[in-house]
């Protein structure tokens, strides 16, 4: 009871912080505002007692365009959904008697750490420049949020392993 206890609350904090750092604590670059820019048109209107007079009207016609979305903002929602698997995981180890779907749960939350620390490294990334703020901060603190992860998860399977074994 004890190890389900102490092991799902690491996997919880875990999958809690792995959420909180990219949006809150250490933020990565964020949406970009739409910008909305008039377009005028041009009418023309003649007048039959005039002759060529026109006029200007504008039709309230609006575009809206988008700014470039950063790497890392894809990086921190791709994190979210692994933040959220991992509390999911430590819920249900939680819940979880048998020590073998327990050894099970951890196996794949080591897994999991190992693609949260490929996201912000190798699969989607974050910005190019070194001195943003998703280089110097969001991206070391989820590497290092991955590794203490996988030590969890790891140290979890070998004695949850070494405690099936002495049975």
């Amino acid at each position: 009871m004890k190890n389900r206890i102490i092991s799902s609350s690491i996997f919880i904090i875990i999958g809690v912080l792995i959420i909180l750092f990219p949006l809150y604590i250490l933020p990565v670059c964020p949406l970009p505002e739409a910008i909305v820019t008039p377009v005028d048109t041009m009418s023309h209107g003649m007048s039959a007692m005039n002759g060529a007079s026109s006029e200007l009207a504008h039709s309230g016609h609006m575009h809206a365009s988008t700014g470039k979305i950063m790497k890392c903002f894809w990086t921190a929602r791709a994190e979210i959904g692994i933040g959220c698997l991992v509390i999911v995981i430590g819920a249900l180890l939680l819940i979880s008697r048998t020590a073998f779907i327990r050894m099970g749960l951890s196996m794949a939350t080591a897994c999991i750490s190992l693609l949260a620390a490929a996201i912000p490294t190798i699969l989607i990334g974050v910005c190019s420049n070194e001195m943003m703020r998703c280089n110097m901060g969001a991206k070391p603190a989820l590497v290092l949020l991955s590794g203490l992860l996988f030590i969890a998860a790891v140290v979890n399977t070998y004695y949850l392993n070494k405690k099936t074994k002495n049975r």
